[in-house]
Parts: C-alpha cells; sequence; structure tokens
C-alpha cells in the first residue's frame, strides 16, 4: 500500500510540474505576442508580480500570468487571479465534481428546468432520448429532429472551444455518423440579433458571461466578452474567433477587440463595423438571466455562460461551464474580477 501511495505521489508530481510549465509556456507566448505593441515589461513591474505571487499565492509559479495582466493593464492591479492559480486550487475547492455536470449535456434541463437551451435530443451511451430524457427508436429521433428544423448541430460532451460540433441538414444525418462521434446532444440553429448581423453575417456571435456566488451566497456577474466569428466560418471557432470586451455595467463594447493571437483590433477584420460604443441589445436581461439560473445551483462557485440572442430577440444558453471556464481573458482585460471573494487565501487551507 505504502509503494502505491508513493507512486501516485511521484505521479502528481510529474502531473503538477507539467501543468505548470505549460501555463508558463502559455504565459510567456501571449507576453512576447502583446510586447510588440505594448513594449516589454518593466523590471519593476516583474518584481511586483514575483513578490505578490509569492506573498499571496505561496510560489512564484504564479507569476507569469500576473506579468501578461499587467504589460496589458501598464501598471501591477492588487486582486488578481492567475489563470494557472484558478485552475490548480480555485477550481477543484470550489466546482470540483460537481462542476463536470456541466460537460454532460443530457443533464441540463433536469438541472436547470428552463426552456432557454436550444436542447432537441440527446444521444448518451447508444441510447437517444428526448429533451425530457424518455428514450426514442432511431425513426422517431430523425422525424422529430428535422419536422421543424432545415438544419441542426449535433455537439459532444464537453465539446470546448468549437471543438466537437458537427451540422446535419436531412440529407446527409447518419445515426451511424452519430454513433461513431460518441455522447453529445442536438441543438436547434439560432439565427443571431441584426446587431451582430452587422458585423458577421455567418457564424453565431455568442456572449461569455462569468458569475460567481460570494461567501454570502450571493451570486453577480463579474466580466462579460462576445465572441464574434469570422467570414467562412458557420460556428464559432476558438482558432478564428474575435473577441471583444463588455462594459458590465453598460452592455457597451470596449473600444478594442482581439484575435486569438492576441493582436488589437477596433474593428471587425472582414466586416470593418467599429467595435466603438455599441451597445448589446437585452445585455441586462442577460445579466440577470446568467444569475438566477447560477442561483439554482449554488454549490458551483463560478461558472462560464455563453448566451445568444436570436433575430427574435429570445436568449438561448448555448452551453454553460462549472469547471475551468477560464478566466485569464477576463482578468486581462477587466480584472481584477474577483478581488473580494478570498480565492487567494484558498491555498492556504486543509482539505
Amino acid at each position: 500500500m505504502r509503494t502505491i501511495q508513493i507512486i501516485k505521489s511521484a505521479f502528481q508530481k510529474v502531473e503538477n510540474k507539467r501543468y505548470h510549465y505549460l501555463h508558463k509556456k502559455e504565459a510567456n507566448s501571449i507576453l512576447t505576442q502583446i510586447g510588440l505593441t505594448r513594449g516589454k515589461l518593466s523590471a519593476q513591474n516583474r518584481k511586483m508580480a514575483d513578490d505578490y505571487a509569492v506573498d499571496v499565492f505561496g510560489s512564484k509559479r504564479y507569476a507569469p500570468w500576473l506579468y501578461v495582466y499587467t504589460l496589458w493593464a501598464g501598471v501591477f492591479k492588487e486582486g488578481w487571479i492567475p489563470d494557472n492559480y484558478y485552475g490548480e486550487i480555485v477550481v477543484p475547492k470550489l466546482q470540483g465534481d460537481y462542476g463536470k455536470i456541466s460537460f454532460n449535456n443530457m443533464f441540463t434541463n433536469a438541472v436547470f428546468g428552463t426552456d432557454k437551451f436550444p436542447d432537441l435530443a440527446y444521444y448518451v451511451n447508444r441510447k437517444w432520448l428526448s429533451k425530457n430524457r424518455q428514450i426514442m427508436s432511431p425513426e422517431m429521433l430523425e422525424e422529430f429532429l428535422f419536422k421543424n428544423h432545415n438544419e441542426i448541430f449535433f455537439k459532444l460532451d464537453n465539446s470546448l472551444k468549437g471543438r466537437g460540433i458537427y451540422t446535419f441538414n436531412k440529407a446527409n444525418f447518419s445515426l451511424d455518423k452519430i454513433k461513431s462521434l460518441g455522447n453529445g446532444v442536438f441543438q436547434s440553429r439560432v439565427r443571431h440579433h441584426s446587431f451582430f448581423e452587422n458585423f458577421s453575417s455567418e457564424a453565431l456571435a455568442t456572449l461569455r458571461v462569468t458569475t460567481v456566488i460570494d461567501t454570502n451566497n450571493d451570486v453577480s456577474a463579474r466580466a462579460a466578452y462576445a465572441k464574434l466569428g469570422r467570414l467562412g466560418e458557420t460556428y464559432i471557432n476558438a482558432k478564428a474567433q474575435v473577441i471583444v470586451p463588455i462594459e458590465l455595467r453598460t452592455g457597451v463594447f470596449e473600444n478594442q477587440g482581439h484575435l486569438q493571437n492576441w493582436s488589437v483590433l477596433t474593428s471587425h477584420p472582414d466586416s470593418s463595423v467599429s467595435f466603438e460604443h455599441k451597445k448589446i441589445p437585452k445585455f441586462n436581461e442577460i445579466v440577470e438571466l446568467c444569475t438566477n439560473l447560477h442561483s439554482k445551483i449554488p454549490y458551483v462557485g463560478c461558472i462560464g455562460w455563453d448566451i445568444a440572442i436570436d433575430q427574435n430577440e429570445e436568449l438561448h444558453v448555448l452551453e454553460w461551464n462549472g469547471f475551468h471556464n477560464d478566466i485569464k481573458y477576463a482578468e486581462m482585460t477587466q480584472g481584477p474580477c474577483f478581488a473580494d471573494l478570498g480565492w487567494e487565501n484558498l491555498w492556504k487551507e486543509r482539505d
């Protein structure tokens, strides 16, 4: 038994070292990219980040993300949460296995009890299931899916960053193809609001809203940004998307957006439509929807919601992430977003 424990401990150390190495590599890459326009991180700011990482988070290995945030902001700010600290310390303590429920699409309606998800049916462990989780025959499923829809999406469980999304129409729909892909959800196509049509007419634009629950059990939104598609894309692809921060208080786009390589834009690269002074329709309702849904699962500390607004101004929750929902973009462009939550002290707590 002791030998097994030693082996497990050694394996965990190796994995932990690799985890921080990959984060450092990613942070350094972003630092280099934004340094092309922002210049080099000053020695003074680097030291402030190093000291803060050690004093507040207990280790200098959390400093690289603080370098990135600082260079972008032009000044060091107390309260930032490094992305690798979030993943290593915060997620296991405040999300844990319950946050992983978000990986399994079938549970969404059961958990939230809302009609805001565009789910039509599910394929789970070789079973075809209705939205209400009733078993369907393959013939019933196909007839149901295309009765009122010319085109549908099939989204694999845990299909993060635009991966694992497939488009089907009645002509190319194949049950065998679905089986080969694995568990997932069938969703109807949402046509986005004319506001987003001005930027890009093809891929469905989505809004990422990050909500948290604090020590008083109050839920609030802490960050928001839009993900806009590119010419020739049928859905948002993380490698090609345009990201634009949204001012939470007003629902207005920030003046600058970014490509995946962190290069700065003031307008959409395909349509040339400027981001400046553009106000998201129904934004207050979007924030309210996300906070209300989060209040139904208060045992998950931080959630990222992907929301779409259709042509009739109806809101749709395309997916939610209750595990590692990636806070670095929000911290870099809008942070510190979580400074009052006590996350910086979690590493000191005993499991």
